[in-house]
């Protein structure tokens, strides 16, 4: 009984052992079946991680300064290229031809930034002349308030459509028998011809205020006239006319034959010469003639509806600048605080057209409006984390109650639509709604700057960041 109680002892261990080897088998080959497939999850998730992906934003810089001038070392696509299945716009070979080119229709305005998880940045751009349009690569630098950051060696660089061009002799007393325009044509993406009746204006007769030209050389002259100022635009500089018209010499007398003929007189550098009007081409200005250089920098305001001069004052060159615009610039952020008061900055087209650097004897021409005042502003909060991501400011009811409070507090400032945002005007509302400071993960946050600057329509943005 022993005997057999043993051999069974022994059948049921060795059955046991087998079931728990077997057992082991199952458990390993189960154990590799799921490390094979969370090393599948593994890899199919690195490949989601690696996939381009690209952030948008739309471009800060003013429309007078957001000019760019191709390269021709990189090609042009429908979207940023390293997203896939880009298609080509403009060839390589395309693009070294329309940077070789002098045409102002062949100008880039660059309208929308983006950046890539992987860090790079592409520009969307439309040439003045409207034929091409698309992204082309910009480098790793943030270039969104300032195209001269683009890095060099990429599609295209920073450029200006005009230059100031040499002012006539005389200024006045001209006649225009060509368009007026709100900016020259092909110089900005929004120029626009004016409604200007030249028959009906015929005898009337303008003043030059201003000369630019275009990167093909042709020049345009700012005019105003002289019995209806509220006429008033750019023309091209051949439409702009003398009333001055040379006589016809009258003929010869013939000589006696009797007299003696008396050798003609060689022309004296004493004898006037005849101004026809050409100086820019091929008149030189005599020494003791030359304009005294200004002191300033002029802002001339006109009205955009009724093309009226609303205001000119002269400014010092250093004014214009700001914690933005270290230089002397003019824009809308630094021509604000000169605004004509009841008017803002225009928003249908450009606001101000300035050529050239701001510098002693310079002018700006700035269209503004009687625009209506904003509906609402809505203000995201947003604070930076260890990486440098702004992510939204978490706040309890009395925060938000706050932040509805502030808001209102800048509608309540009545600000017109086309005017500018301060800082100042941002840190008050905060300030008196207690959001200087507000919670973070870490405790506490404080109040770094914002991206208030030109209100655009009638429900304005503005992000406010915190460290």
């Amino acid at each position: 009984m022993k005997k057999g109680l043993r051999n069974s002892l022994y059948v049921g261990l060795a059955a046991l052992s087998l079931s728990a080897f077997s057992s082991m088998g199952v458990n390993a080959k189960t154990k590799a079946n799921h490390q094979t497939k969370q090393v599948q999850k593994n890899v199919k998730k690195t490949t989601k991680t690696n996939k381009v992906t690209a952030e948008y934003s739309p471009l800060k810089v003013s429309t007078d300064y957001a000019y760019v001038k191709p390269t021709g070392i990189v090609t042009m696509f429908n979207k940023p290229g390293r997203l896939g299945n880009a298609k080509v716009v403009a060839s390589k070979h395309r693009m070294k031809q329309l940077a070789n080119s002098n045409s102002p229709k062949n100008i880039f305005y660059v309208y929308e930034m983006a950046k890539t998880n992987s860090g790079l940045y592409y520009a969307k751009m439309v040439t003045l002349g409207g034929k091409y349009r698309g992204w082309i690569y910009a480098g790793k630098n943030d270039f969104s308030n300032d195209l001269t950051k683009i890095e060099k060696g990429t599609g295209v660089v920073a450029t200006s459509p005009l230059r100031y061009a040499k002012m006539p002799k005389n200024k006045k007393g001209y006649h225009v028998t060509s368009s007026l325009w709100t900016t020259p044509n092909y110089s900005r993406i929004n120029s626009k011809e004016l409604d200007f009746n030249k028959k009906e204006y015929a005898k009337d007769t303008f003043k030059i205020e201003s000369a630019v030209a275009n990167t093909q050389g042709w020049v345009y002259y700012y005019v105003v006239d002289e019995q209806h100022p509220k006429i008033n635009g750019w023309a091209f500089h051949g439409g702009v006319k003398s009333k001055y018209v040379a006589k016809k010499k009258a003929p010869a007398k013939k000589a006696n034959k009797q007299q003696k003929k008396t050798p003609a007189k060689k022309q004296t550098h004493n004898q006037p010469k005849v101004d026809n009007n050409d100086d820019i081409t091929d008149g030189k200005t005599p020494k003791n003639e030359q304009p005294k250089q200004t002191n300033g920098y002029t802002l001339k305001f006109i009205d955009q509806s009724t093309a009226q001069v609303v205001s000119q004052q002269t400014v010092g060159v250093n004014d214009l600048t700001n914690t933005t615009n270290a230089y002397p610039t003019a824009n809308t952020s630094t021509i604000a605080k000169y605004l004509p008061k009841g008017y803002g900055f225009n928003q249908s087209g450009n606001a101000v057209f300035a050529s050239g650097n701001v510098a002693n004897g310079g002018q700006a021409i700035i269209y503004v409006a009687k625009n209506p005042t904003i509906n609402s502003v809505k203000l995201n909060l947003r604070i930076f984390d260890n990486t440098g991501a702004a992510n939204p400011v978490n706040m309890n009811t009395n925060g938000i109650n706050s932040i509805l409070n502030a808001q209102q507090e800048l509608v309540d400032m009545h600000i017109m639509q086309g005017s500018v945002i301060t800082t100042a005007q941002i840190q008050k509302v905060l300030s008196d709604n207690g959001l200087l400071v507000v919670p973070s993960t870490n405790g506490s946050a404080n109040f770094a700057y914002t991206d208030a600057g030109l209100v655009q329509g009638s429900n304005p943005v503005v992000n406010v960041y915190y460290r």
